[in-house]
C-alpha cells in the first residue's frame, strides 16, 4: 500500500491498524522530503529490525534498528569515504568495531558513545 503524506513524504509498504489510524508495520520504504530514504522493517511506526537508511548526501547505514535508532550490528558509510563496521547503541558507535578512514588507516577495538576508546 502507498501513502503520500500532506507534507509530501511517501511511504510504500505494510501497515497495521491501531484504534484510530494505520501505522507503518512490516516491510516498507519511506522517502523523506530531503531525499533521505529508509527501506526495511517497521514496528508500530518506528524503524525496527533490518534496514537501510540512505541520506541525501550519500551517507548510508545498513543494519539493525530498534525503536527507530541504530542498535545492534551495522555498517555506517560516510559520504566522505570513512566507514564504521560494528556495534551500535542508541544511534552511536558503541561496542566492538572498526573505523576505516578514507585513507585506509583503521581504528579497531572498543567504541563508546560514538568515540574510539581503544582495544
Amino acid at each position: 500500500m502507498k501513502k503520500k503524506y500532506p507534507d509530501g513524504q511517501i511511504y510504500e509498504g505494510e501497515f497495521k491498524w491501531s484504534i484510530l489510524r494505520r501505522i507503518r508495520h512490516g516491510q516498507g520504504s519511506y522517502t523523506f522530503l530531503d531525499g533521505t530514504k529508509y527501506e526495511g522493517q517497521w514496528k508500530d511506526g518506528d524503524k525496527h529490525g533490518q534496514g537501510i537508511l540512505t541520506f541525501a548526501d550519500g551517507t548510508k547505514y545498513e543494519g539493525e534498528f530498534i525503536d527507530g535508532k541504530f542498535n545492534g550490528q551495522g555498517t555506517y558509510t560516510f559520504s566522505s569515504g570513512g566507514k564504521y563496521e560494528g556495534e551500535f547503541k542508541d544511534g552511536k558507535f558503541n561496542g566492538q568495531g572498526t573505523y576505516t578512514h578514507p585513507d585506509g588507516t583503521q581504528q579497531v577495538g572498543a567504541f563508546k558513545e560514538g568515540e574510539y576508546v581503544g582495544k
